[in-house]
């Protein structure tokens, strides 16, 4: 297969996923909102409300072709492997969930866990037909390893991190550590290194405060995408 092809396909299979998330991203959003604001299990969520995040057609344009073609561009580069299946999965649903940590400063639980559920097992998967335990024990550990950062930063102050991060720091790990432990360690540096440069900058515009909560999931998501587009 050409590396134009591949990248055809890539673009043409992401832009799909990341069409069909969309309304998925907004129910969730929506639900997550609704938790947040407090209100009981037993009243209705609605997206139509006026509450609801509202996804206009440029938004969901823009997650479609996002999810096309940075996916695409990895893909052109490395070719088509099993082993990038993993990584590419984590991607899509990165730029899912910053989306949400963008517009809404949350981290909306049950997308973070499908999508944990399903980079995980892309990782059986694919280490069962390849034979590549060993890079799967990595993943696990490398998970296992930024899930536990995560969460003593979050018991030391909850204000430094949210527990959605730290929810999200297992797939974070585990698909970054499928690549690399360098990877991993990479992708954590940038994403602390642009919260810092985009805190100061709000706070130099005085558009934020040092005591204003930032979005990690976002920056999660730039430096997994970063570590990506640079290591394939």
């Amino acid at each position: 297969m050409t590396p134009n092809i591949t990248l055809l396909l890539g673009a043409m299979l992401g832009i799909a996923a990341g069409s069909l998330l969309v309304p998925v991203t907004r129910r969730e959003l929506a639900a997550a909102v609704h938790r947040s604001a407090g209100l009981t299990a037993e009243t209705p969520v609605s997206v139509e409300s006026d509450d609801a995040p509202h996804i206009t057609s440029h938004q969901w344009l823009a997650l479609a072709v996002a999810s096309g073609l940075f996916p695409a561009y990895v893909l052109h580069r490395v070719g088509w492997s099993p082993n990038a299946l993993p990584p590419l999965l984590l991607l899509i649903g990165l730029i899912q969930l910053a989306y949400c940590d963008l517009t809404r400063r949350l981290l909306p639980k049950t997308l973070v866990h499908a999508l944990s559920l399903v980079v995980i097992a892309s990782g059986v998967l694919v280490a069962s037909g390849t034979n590549e335990w060993h890079r799967l024990l990595v993943a696990v550990v490398g998970g296992i390893a930024a899930f536990a950062l995560f969460f003593a930063v979050n018991l030391m102050n909850p204000r430094w991190m949210a527990f959605g991060d730290v929810r999200l720091s297992l797939v974070f790990g585990f698909g970054l550590a499928w690549v690399s432990p360098t990877a991993l360690m990479q992708g954590f540096i940038y994403a602390n290194i642009l919260a810092l440069v985009v805190g100061v900058a709000l706070i130099a515009l005085h558009r934020a405060d040092r005591r204003s909560a930032l979005p990690f999931g976002l920056y999660m998501a730039l430096g997994a995408g970063l570590v990506l587009l640079l290591w394939s």
